[in-house]
């Protein structure tokens, strides 16, 4: 079915209040969870019935300065169907999102999931003894940066292994090339409108040194404990309900 203008504006405003609804507005982690599990629900009841009625957009996430963090939002793309680039430059870059309308408000809803759950893990790290040794601010901003990439490549990992249980698996069929499907015509949407880059790749943000492994696993074991997929119940921390099943 085709969304016309208001019944996209109505989602959307909905979509808004029910993410501003968060625990430091003053909610409880329940009422929080179950608010993006709404989020979840009206997102489910506003697809397309066919790619003939495809209707795709381009969606802008700001993200300030580049940091480590960032290579997660390429697995968020490919996890909502979408393509991703970046544009900006110095401290000002945003994170841009194009594929099917709703696929994209999934792509920053998902974001902000995963945002949320970086800076919550950031904090507790930042308050342990592991942390609390460093001395100088380079060092501390160091193991940040090894931390953050130990559980980027964590919660990169759970993203795309529920991606990959999600897809039937078919015998004699190529299971990847099943998990990128829908990838398809969004990238012949963007040939179509002559959607092109040119220059050099963006280059990869520069990680923390080898010295600081024990962080990364930190980070790595943080990520593991994190339960991007469940269910709502309990006020647990760490758990987000969601459009990820």
């Amino acid at each position: 079915m085709q969304v016309n203008d208001a019944d996209r504006r109505k989602l959307r405003d909905t979509i808004a209040a029910l993410k501003a609804k968060t625990i430091g507005n003053g909610c409880t982690e329940a009422e929080a969870l179950a608010a993006a599990e709404k989020v979840a629900e009206l997102l489910s009841k506003h697809g397309v019935a066919s790619e003939s009625e495809l209707e795709f957009e381009e969606l802008a996430v700001e993200i300030g300065r580049r940091t480590v963090v960032d290579n997660l939002w390429s697995q968020v793309a490919i996890f909502c169907h979408c393509k991703l680039w970046y544009r900006g430059n110095g401290r000002r870059w945003a994170v841009i999102y194009f594929g099917r309308w709703n696929d994209v408000v999934v792509a920053e809803y998902l974001q902000g999931v995963m945002e949320r759950h970086i800076r919550a893990a950031t904090k507790a790290f930042q308050a342990t003894p592991e942390y609390r040794r460093r001395r100088s601010p380079r060092t501390k901003r160091e193991a940040t940066k090894a931390f953050q990439e130990g559980l980027v490549a964590g919660l990169r990992d759970k993203l795309w292994a529920i991606q990959w249980r999600r897809v039937p698996k078919t015998e004699g069929t190529n299971h990847l090339a099943l998990v990128l499907s829908p990838l398809a015509p969004v990238e012949a949407e963007m040939e179509r409108r002559n959607i092109q880059f040119s220059g050099k790749p963006l280059a990869p943000v520069k990680g923390a040194s080898k010295a600081f492994n024990n962080e990364r696993w930190s980070g790595a074991a943080a990520a593991r404990s994190i339960d991007i997929s469940a269910a709502v119940g309990g006020g647990q921390q760490d758990r987000v309900a969601g459009c990820l099943t």
